[in-house]
């Protein structure tokens, strides 16, 4: 018989690391037959049948999350003389 874990992970991104999340819970849970994201931020559901292994599935989702960076571009800010003029070097 088949079961459903719904496991949310802060600082989990389903838009950057579900892939990863997926496959390493596919390979390393014979148990898991399906991951599947959600729309709630930091949330997937587990499709599995056997033992109940939530704890170590959040604790391999809490590295996933812990291990991504998030980049956030930022735009540069000019001292003195920037580009476009308008602005004299003092």
């Amino acid at each position: 018989m088949q079961r459903l874990c719904r496991i949310t992970v802060p600082g989990l991104s389903i838009k950057s690391d579900f892939t990863t999340a997926r496959e390493c819970l596919l390979r390393d849970f014979p148990n898991i037959h399906e991951v599947v994201a959600t729309t709630a931020p930091g949330t997937v559901l587990v499709i599995y049948s056997g033992a109940d292994e939530a704890d170590a599935w959040y604790a391999l989702l809490d590295r996933i999350a812990a291990s991504h960076v998030s980049i956030t571009p930022r735009r540069p800010r000019w001292r003195g003389a920037g580009f476009g003029g308008g602005e004299s070097a003092a």
